[in-house]
């Protein structure tokens, strides 16, 4: 039984076993109602993802990733879980799972360029680098000044051999970015040196 449906459950439960106590033991309507509200308030989206929060932080990427799915199931707003579930799983080193929360959403979702973009350098962690150039060259083609997609780019060109499209791509990261993390080595990987 999934998280969501193991929730809903024990919350029937809970009001089932609320409702006959207030029947059998003269409860005022209003603490079956505040319990019926409480209920309701901790299985909220929101309130769900606070939980996952913490979970991470508290190093539980297991628990933080099943709060975070529960979350998304109940209503939860997606780019923002899914980039949860993504952060969760490569911390936990579970990178073809992260890649999987990725790609459901890119199915539904095809327009976001973050979650592409994260999706294709999960693609290169896990070797599937043709793919990982045609996520790269989509979000270039929506986002062109997004310069560390220039950047990944340039690495894999150069990791093939191809030093005059690595070249390019390096330079395109200087052009956006003349001070960006990466601009050490851009520079020193350049076929010829840029002021």
């Amino acid at each position: 039984m999934n998280l969501i449906k193991r929730i809903y459950f024990a919350a029937t439960t809970s009001i089932f076993l609320s409702v006959g106590v207030v029947m059998g033991c003269g409860v005022p309507h209003s603490k079956m109602q505040e319990s019926v509200d409480s209920i309701r308030a901790e299985s909220a989206p929101d309130q769900l993802a606070g939980r996952g929060d913490l979970f991470a932080l508290a190093g539980d990427m297991t628990r933080a990733e099943q709060y975070f799915v529960a979350a998304l199931h109940s209503g939860g707003e997606p780019a923002r879980l899914v980039r949860r579930l993504i952060a969760v799983c490569v911390a936990d080193g579970r990178y073809p799972v992260a890649l999987e929360y990725a790609d459901e959403h890119l199915r539904k979702h095809p327009s976001d360029i973050d979650v592409r973009y994260a999706a294709a350098t999960l693609r290169i962690a896990i070797g599937d680098e043709a793919r990982a150039r045609r996520d790269l060259a989509a979000v270039l083609s929506v986002k062109p000044a997004f310069s560390e997609a220039h950047y990944v780019l340039a690495l894999l060109d150069k990791g093939n051999g191809d030093a005059m499209s690595a070249d390019a791509q390096f330079r395109a990261y200087l052009a956006l970015g003349p001070a960006g993390e990466h601009a050490e080595i851009a520079r020193a990987n350049l076929m010829r040196t840029v002021p």
